[in-house]
């Protein structure tokens, strides 16, 4: 896996061990978590301690590369600094698909077009290195900033429900999405049309 993505406004650079805790950061204890997690916008979804967050969200492989096809996140650099994380996983889900997730570490890394940029480049890569030829992004119905940022790197709400993307033995565990059947907007990316 390379250590480093370049798009056209940003660069991807591998995430490692040492950045996880402000990535956790990042995700659950700023100002942008108001977007996907805790009340008052989302009850259902509780804020992640930094132990769930290692555990069940991210573990270690995440940030040493050691399994690239099951994922691996990366930091969101500017020529500055870092502004935000985006990830892949792809241990749930079917042959050649890949699910993104992705934040921004404030409100002010927002709205430049950086998030879209790193998703335009990890997506290209993706489908260029590893084969993958269909990506998944799957916030809240009520994420509308989101859900327009995804259609703009070529994103497409589907009816489809997480469970038909899912490897069988993650139905169970992942099938409703993570805001729930209904809640959870499915958008894809398909590189075979």
């Amino acid at each position: 896996m390379k250590s480093m993505i370049d798009g056209k406004k940003i660069h991807l650079v591998a995430a490692t061990l040492v950045d996880r805790r402000r990535i956790y950061e990042w995700c659950f204890q700023s100002e942008t978590t108001k977007s996907h997690s805790g009340p008052p916008d989302y009850p259902e979804k509780p804020i992640a301690s930094y132990q769930d967050f290692c555990s069940d969200y991210y573990e270690e492989y995440f940030f040493t590369g050691a399994q690239p096809k099951k994922g691996q996140g990366f930091l969101i650099m500017t020529k500055e600094e870092a502004i935000g994380f985006i990830s892949y996983s792809a241990f749930h889900l079917k042959q050649n698909y890949a699910e993104l997730d992705i934040w921004m570490k404030d409100e002010a890394s927002c709205g430049h077009g950086y998030g879209n940029d790193a998703i335009l480049a990890l997506s290209d890569y993706l489908n260029q290195y590893l084969a993958i030829d269909q990506l998944i992004i799957a916030p809240s119905n009520r994420n509308v900033r989101a859900i327009r940022s995804y259609e703009k790197a070529g994103f497409e709400r589907t009816d489809a429900e997480m469970k038909e993307f899912l490897a069988e033995e993650y139905t169970s565990l992942y099938g409703e999405g993570d805001y729930g059947i209904g809640e959870t907007a499915i958008l894809i990316k398909d590189f075979e049309n």
